[in-house]
């Protein structure tokens, strides 16, 4: 007799465990919750400085219409975000860049060299990809 006590307590105990009052579970697909990122690859960059002025010209892939940067020097931000705007959205091939600035003189005084830090964003404005390219002022 004790053993269709134990048998009815594991039937229940199995049976309320399994009840979920119509919640059905599904499976999760591979890709459901992955995000899509924007790619920006950067090459053949080439900076000169004359005096205050920089030039940076290179090559950009990226996957969307423009790509970002800014300027830091010794760890402080010292140029807001700025964003490079390409003629037209080529993710398969590489575009022509430009970006001319102007340093102040105190950056220019500053031992560190200021450095460009060009990027891209996904779709919930995080930067990938982001390339540090510091800016020689010495001799300058």
């Amino acid at each position: 007799m004790k053993r269709w006590y134990a048998i009815i307590a594991i039937t229940a105990l199995l049976a309320g465990c399994g009840n979920r009052d119509g919640e059905v579970i599904e499976p999760a697909v591979p890709g459901d919750n992955e995000q899509t990122t924007s790619t920006v690859m950067f090459q053949e960059i080439d900076i000169t400085v004359d005096g205050e002025q920089f030039h940076i010209i290179g090559q950009v892939r990226t996957d969307g219409d423009a790509f970002f940067y800014r300027m830091e020097q010794d760890g402080e931000i010292i140029q807001e975000e700025e964003i490079v705007e390409l003629e037209e959205s080529a993710p398969e091939a590489f575009q022509h860049f430009e970006i001319m600035e102007t340093f102040s003189e105190n950056i220019l005084e500053q031992e560190e060299p200021p450095i460009i830090i060009m990027y891209g964003k996904d779709e919930e404005n995080n930067e990938i990809n982001p390339n540090y390219v510091p800016v020689d002022t010495e001799g300058e």
